[in-house]
């Protein structure tokens, strides 16, 4: 593949809006063709102002020539229907976060996507967030690795449907936890093999809003995860501790710090970049060159299967395995 791609849209909501705008600003090596959206009069009048097509069927739009490649930007219990739509028309796919809402509705997307030799991206934007790219370069620098606390508080949810299990599989920790599932793997280059989880509703009736998870890695490494939707505010942070000292990267702020003993011995703003703008502009690589992409389908696989964990030992109360069973060849 080469030239300038043609991207299908399929979701204009609150997020969905932030691929739309930086496609319209411009991404190297693509270009947004045509958009999809359930709100057909505002998905019409929006194509209309920005001269795009719109076509208000999803199922339509993988299937149109000026589409070339699909994004997909909808509430998750979409995403493995139109993965494998897209799949059987041939079109390279960039898919939100979660990837899907289980184990097995990712492997078969995985499976197909692999099996017919198409492209499968899962966007996880945090992992191309600067401070945290420049926190895993600097891992060294505190020794061996004893084991990381991540940690993400956000407010409320803006939308009802993430309340609705139905549509978003589970509460925060698939909806935004999953970022810092990924990350894990990210950070360290090892897998998680055994979860513990709480999972409370201080807010909400049938989802999850706060949940306190640990994993023990392939390494020995424990890593303890916090996310909720209880506060009023916003928390973002990473912090890393090894036998030499700590690293703590806030992610809002943009901010590195380097502890040790008792000192605060290096503090450095890491310039910012919107990820998405990154996700995109590595996904358009992967496009017009045909190296694999940086954040596989298998990737968010491996992230779906450790919230998975977390579920079940949060309803057996009890440690359990992350395990995929029978994962594609």
């Amino acid at each position: 593949m080469s030239g300038s791609f043609g991207i299908g849209l399929v979701g204009l909501g609150r997020h969905g809006s932030r691929y739309v705008r930086h496609l319209l600003e411009g991404i190297p090596g693509c270009r947004l063709a045509a958009v999809s959206r359930r709100d057909v009069g505002a998905g019409r009048a929006f194509a209309e102002r920005h001269g795009l097509l719109f076509v208000p069927e999803w199922r339509e739009l993988v299937t149109c020539k000026e589409v070339e490649a699909v994004v997909v930007v909808t509430p998750p219990a979409l995403n493995r229907e139109i993965c494998l739509a897209a799949v059987r028309a041939g079109k390279p796919l960039l898919i939100e976060k979660p990837l899907a809402l289980t184990v097995a509705d990712a492997q078969e997307m995985v499976r197909a996507a692999r099996e017919a030799g198409i492209m499968l991206m899962t966007a996880q934007t945090l992992r191309f967030t600067p401070v945290l790219a420049r926190l895993r370069d600097r891992l060294a620098d505190v020794g061996p690795l004893e084991y990381l606390v991540l940690t993400m508080r956000t407010e409320r949810p803006p939308h009802r449907w993430l309340g609705d299990p139905g549509q978003a599989g589970g509460g925060v920790l698939l909806e935004i936890g999953i970022h810092l599932l990924d990350l894990i793997r990210f950070l360290t280059g090892a897998e998680a093999v055994e979860a513990v989880a709480d999972l409370a509703r201080r807010h909400t009736d049938r989802v999850e809003d706060l949940a306190l998870a640990r994993f023990r890695l392939s390494t020995g490494v424990s890593c303890f995860v916090e996310v909720s939707r209880v506060s009023g505010g916003r928390v973002c942070r990473v912090e890393a501790i090894g036998r030499a000292g700590q690293l703590i990267a806030d992610v809002d702020r943009s901010l590195l710090t380097r502890i040790e003993g008792r000192a605060v011995t290096a503090t450095e703003a890491v310039p910012d970049r919107p990820t998405v703008v990154t996700v995109l502009e590595a996904f358009a690589k992967s496009l017009s060159t045909g190296a694999p992409v940086p954040v596989s389908g298998e990737d968010g696989l491996r992230a779906v299967a450790m919230a998975e964990a977390c579920y079940r030992a949060a309803r057996e109360g009890r440690s359990v395995p992350v395990a995929i069973s029978s994962e594609p060849a």
